[in-house]
């Protein structure tokens, strides 16, 4: 990734969008331990990760009942179907939301910014050749680290909006049905 070169999303409509794709997803399954190893195998398909995960028990009717929560990466091209995958892993969708930010505009102006601090430190590289004293070398190099400083905190936030609008996040809960409960 090169921050000078520009920027395209699959995922958006138009060129040069830069989209950042979300879902939460909140499944009830007939087991949990199934469906767990499902998405496991569904991430692993679509080239994604798991960020995090947590199970926990809960008691209902008498029965101490899985539940799961997991939180992936999918690359942004395969954030669709891994949701679809991941409904079909259900007896049925409880909620579903799936969310994007563009941050085009952000990344465009870091972009400007990025360009005018690298003209700016180039002149102060210039500033530093022609010092004539210690101290005049010292107080501009000073204001040059400043710069430099400014130029890898713009680059820092740049590789990280590409970077989350490369991979999408879905958390998905996983609730198990619950037992049938005879009169």
């Amino acid at each position: 990734y090169q921050p000078d070169s520009g920027f395209a999303s699959s995922s958006a409509k138009g060129p040069n969008r830069l989209i950042i794709k979300n879902a939460e997803i909140r499944l009830l399954v007939a087991d949990t331990d199934v469906t767990i190893d499902r998405t496991t195998q569904v991430v692993e398909d679509v080239g994604g990760y798991i960020i995090s995960s947590r199970v926990w028990y809960q008691e209902i009717y008498g029965e101490n009942m899985k539940y799961a929560s997991l939180t992936i990466g999918v690359p942004v091209a395969e954030f669709e179907r891994a949701l679809r995958r991941l409904r079909d892993l259900s007896v049925r969708v409880l909620d579903e939301v799936a969310m994007g930010e563009d941050v085009s505009d952000e990344y465009v102006d870091l972009q400007s910014r990025l360009e005018n601090l690298k003209a700016t430190r180039d002149r102060i590289r210039e500033f530093l050749e022609q010092a004539r004293t210690v101290e005049e070398a010292l107080k501009v190099n000073e204001e040059l680290a400043a710069v430099e400083e400014q130029i890898a905190q713009i680059l820092g936030r740049m590789n990280y909006l590409f970077d989350r609008a490369s991979y999408s996040t879905i958390t998905i809960q996983i609730e198990p049905q619950p037992p049938e409960v005879t009169p």
